[in-house]
C-alpha cells in the first residue's frame, strides 16, 4: 500500500481542532449504534441501489457486518475481497471496474 494515503490523512488530522473532533467522535460512537434500527428501516423502505465492497479480514468491520446489509437490502451487490480494512487501496484494479459498472447500471 502506498504510504501517501496515511501521510495525506495525517496531514489533515494534524490541522487545528481535528484531534479533538476525532476524540469526540470516538467517545460518541454509541449514538451511531443507537441509530442502527432507524437506518435499517430506511434501507428497507427506500431500497437504494447498493454496491458493497468489503475486506473479508477487516478487523474493525468484520465480514458478518457486510453480509448483514443483505437482510435489509436483499438486492444489494456484495463483493468480498481477501484483504483487511483498506480494500480499495489493496484491490483498486478489481474494485474500480465494479464501481464503474454499478454506476452505469444504476444511474446510466
Amino acid at each position: 500500500m502506498s504510504p501517501d494515503g496515511w501521510t495525506l490523512d495525517q496531514h489533515f488530522l494534524d490541522r487545528p481542532g481535528r484531534k479533538e473532533a476525532q476524540v469526540a467522535l470516538a467517545f460518541d460512537y454509541h449514538r451511531n449504534v443507537e441509530e442502527y434500527p432507524r437506518w435499517q428501516a430506511w434501507l428497507r423502505e427506500a431500497t437504494p441501489p447498493t454496491l458493497i465492497t468489503w475486506g473479508r479480514h477487516d478487523p474493525f468491520f468484520p465480514e458478518p457486518g457486510a453480509r448483514a446489509y443483505l437482510s435489509d437490502l436483499p438486492d444489494a451487490e456484495l463483493h468480498l475481497f481477501d484483504t483487511g480494512h483498506f480494500a480499495l487501496e489493496d484491490h483498486l484494479p478489481a474494485i474500480a471496474p465494479l464501481i464503474a459498472d454499478f454506476l452505469d447500471r444504476a444511474w446510466g
